[in-house]
């Protein structure tokens, strides 16, 4: 059964014979690894590109943002001991949705997974067979509202009114975005002055109920795990071409991961 809505009309979205197909007759097909493109508006390629979206999957195989991983799941497991419907909005490559599944180890949950690229759905929706995926935008989430115990949202968009109209009462957002200290050590490699500037989460109707930050050091020792950082980050765009090659060039790079992890929820009223 799907759990989507269609982008033109919003009305519910049933499957038939790989297709998926609204009251109004309006019908989208079924890509070969599993999810459907649900983008009301788009351009040819919205979103990450293949180049960034293949390294962004190699270099978090490597398990180095593993405890950001970790602790998003712990957050939903001291939340929630039934099952569960979850959206993880802005999935990318699926390595945080898998491991939140690992942990759960409740067959009885619902995964739902959108991204706005589809290189990045087409490698999600094959790592994480569980999930409905598809290709959509966090500011048009293709879902009904009241519908969510949980929505991750991890490096993504601020959707906040989104996110709160697809949360049921008493659900759980689970925001994560970088800290001040993050990638310090690369960001000082690439540019003469580093500005630390905090992110600050947008006014919204959700209540925060907890904030934690998550650091710790970790090293990259090969120059291939260098390069698919610097690819899957927008330095490799902004950067000075000489700084990027030096940077590549490298075995070695010792880095800080420093993440802020919030969770809000969504009050009755």
């Amino acid at each position: 059964m799907l759990h989507s809505l269609c982008p033109i009309c919003k009305s519910p979205l049933s499957e038939q014979d790989s297709r998926a197909i609204c009251p109004n007759g309006h019908s989208f097909d079924k890509a070969k690894e599993g999810y459907y493109h649900l983008l009301s508006k788009h351009s040819k390629a919205p979103g990450d590109n293949k180049e960034m979206v293949s390294a962004r999957r190699d270099f978090l195989d490597k398990g180095y943002y593993t405890p950001l991983a970790e602790q998003i799941a712990h957050v939903i497991n001291d939340t929630f001991q039934n099952s569960i419907t979850l959206i993880d909005a802005g999935v990318g490559t699926g390595f945080y949705l898998s491991q939140i599944i690992e942990q759960r180890q409740n067959e009885k949950d619902v995964y739902l997974a959108l991204d706005v690229s589809k290189h990045a759905v087409r490698i999600a929706s094959k790592r994480t067979k569980r999930a409905e995926c598809c290709v959509a935008s966090v500011f048009d989430l293709p879902y009904p509202d009241n519908v969510a115990d949980v929505a991750v949202c991890v490096f993504s968009p601020f959707a906040m009114k989104e996110y709160a109209r697809v949360l049921k009462d008493g659900g759980i957002l689970i925001v994560a975005y970088p800290c001040e200290k993050h990638l310090i050590e690369l960001r000082r490699a690439l540019y003469e002055n580093v500005r630390e500037v905090a992110t600050t989460l947008p006014q919204s109707d959700l209540e925060i109920v907890d904030e934690k930050e998550i650091e710790y050091k970790f090293c990259l020792n090969s120059s291939v795990d260098i390069a698919n950082l610097l690819t899957m980050t927008p330095y490799v765009y902004r950067a000075p071409k000489s700084a990027i090659d030096n940077l590549k060039a490298q075995k070695l790079l010792n880095l800080t991961a420093d993440f802020h992890l919030t969770t809000l929820k969504k009050t009755i009223r």
